[in-house]
């Protein structure tokens, strides 16, 4: 808030040619202050009156909810993802509504705001573009799985030709010790996209698999676009096991992707286990009907409505002849079918693949609400 008498000294510099910034500089204000008065934005003598209302309960679930699922998700990824849900609010509304309502990241201190968190690799304005020269080429390619993390393909591919990691990455341009030391794969750093293409061709050269393959799969080269909300979880274990692929593959899917629907598994968020499907086939039918919603919608616009509607879902079933068809009925099947696995009775995932035929269905009547009948 400025006095009068100081808002009109900007105005008096202002007409007599001074830019925005040689006024700030001079009275000792940011160029946002100033330019607020002059566009009349701010009114002299009254303070501004934030308005906590823009990040509503409802920003507020989806961004705990998205942080759960991808525990490495950026705030300023995330305040992309909210802006794509008409919120009006600004970055410093966002970054304050997260800190009022104790949203914040796995492993992220309170002390430490979202603007303070570090957002830039170490050593990142000493990175070079260009590759080792009389770079190698490995004599066992790997195919990369859809969605990998980067340092797990680059360790698979080091264990195929009997090598460490670090001498994998040694051949590689310096871009690749840089972009995994960061836990956020689809982070894309503005100092680190000029080098991205060169780093590309290079693993290109070194695995001898086609450029656009790598770029499809692997989601730290920023093919699919860093607005997309995506989840953290491990890639299905029969796709992996069709390849030999005996361990888990961290992935970042589509945040809708639930189901992998060739191989009917529950793909459960980082660290929880899957779920065979094969005796709830319309959990399968629900993915299906999932992808069909976002002709019509945007992938944020379908999550915030699925997340909405499961908490929606009804806890028990409104009669007894309808117990068979109730997502109770099928949680208890789920748990009878992956018995054999050892997961867990009581374990969470069972719980959110019971649901989620009974949340879609919600969720598409949220989004593709009945047109009421003409006049006869």
């Amino acid at each position: 808030m400025l006095p009068p008498d100081r808002v009109q000294q900007i105005f008096t510099l202002r007409a007599a040619g001074l830019s925005v910034r040689a006024i700030a500089r001079q009275l000792g204000h940011s160029p946002q202050t100033v330019r607020g008065y002059l566009h009349r934005r701010k009114t002299p003598g009254v303070r501004a009156v934030s308005r906590p209302g823009l990040f509503t309960d409802v920003f507020a679930d989806y961004c705990r909810q998205r942080f759960a699922e991808d525990p490495h998700l950026r705030p300023s990824s995330l305040f992309s993802e909210l802006t794509e849900l008409s919120f009006q609010g600004s970055r410093s509304t966002f970054y304050r509504g997260l800190t009022r309502r104790l949203v914040f990241p796995p492993g992220h201190r309170q002390s430490q705001t979202p603007e303070q968190t570090p957002q830039s690799p170490a050593g990142i304005s000493r990175l070079p573009a260009h590759a080792p020269q009389h770079a190698p080429v490995l004599p066992r390619p790997v195919t990369p799985i859809t969605g990998e993390a980067l340092i797990s393909y680059l360790t698979r591919l080091a264990h195929a030709n009997y090598l460490t990691l670090t001498e994998v990455v040694t051949a590689l341009p310096p871009w690749f010790s840089t972009k995994i030391s960061n836990r956020d794969d689809r982070a894309q750093h503005h100092m680190l996209i000029p080098a991205t293409a060169g780093a590309l061709r290079a693993l290109a050269h070194l695995t001898g698999t086609p450029a656009t393959s790598l770029a499809r799969a692997l989601p730290a080269f920023g093919a699919a676009g860093p607005r997309s909300p995506f989840r953290a979880t491990t890639a299905c274990r029969r796709c992996t096991a069709r390849r030999g692929i005996r361990q888990p593959v961290p992935v970042h899917l589509p945040a809708h992707h639930k189901v992998c629907t060739r191989h009917g598994i529950w793909l459960s968020d980082t660290g929880q286990p899957q779920l065979d499907l094969a005796a709830c086939p319309e959990i399968i039918a629900a993915q299906h009907r999932a992808n069909r919603l976002l002709r019509s919608c945007t992938p944020q616009q379908l999550m915030l409505a699925y997340q909405a509607a499961a908490k929606a879902v009804s806890p028990w079933p409104a009669s007894p002849a309808a117990i068979p068809l109730h997502w109770r009925h099928r949680l208890l099947t789920l748990q009878t079918a992956n018995h054999r696995y050892g997961t867990p009775a009581g374990h969470d995932a069972y719980t959110h693949a019971a649901i989620y035929p009974d949340a879609i269905a919600l969720a598409a009547a949220r989004l593709n609400p009945p047109h009421p009948a003409g006049p006869e």
